[in-house]
């Protein structure tokens, strides 16, 4: 459960006021991401396809990194393919001194 008195030792307003940025890159992509997890240390995102015509994953991972915003350390890593469940794939994305995983299954 989400604990308020958390706030003000984690990123979790940061996350908050960033998310609608990372959705609009998604978006452009033809991604839909979402917030799952606390966003106490981290931000985990879940990213599907929402449209046909879509980027690959690694694109997006790396539009997140080619954009302008500040903070933003390239390259990002990957996990290797097998290494989560149900073919997951973990794009970990760096952002100051925190960062995203962005969890991605892409269709067959």
């Amino acid at each position: 459960m989400f604990d308020l008195n958390k706030l003000k030792d984690n990123d979790a307003i940061f996350w908050i006021f960033r998310f609608p940025e990372f959705r609009e890159i998604a978006a452009k992509c033809g991604w839909a991401i979402a917030i799952h997890g606390s966003a106490v240390h981290d931000l985990d995102l879940m990213a599907m396809p929402w449209v046909e015509e879509h980027t690959t994953a690694d694109e997006l991972a790396q539009r997140f990194t080619d954009t302008e915003q500040p903070n933003f350390r390239r390259p990002y890593e990957k996990s290797k393919p097998g290494d989560k469940p149900n073919g997951r794939i973990v794009y970990t994305i760096f952002v100051g001194g925190t960062y995203i995983d962005m969890n991605v299954i892409e269709r067959v």
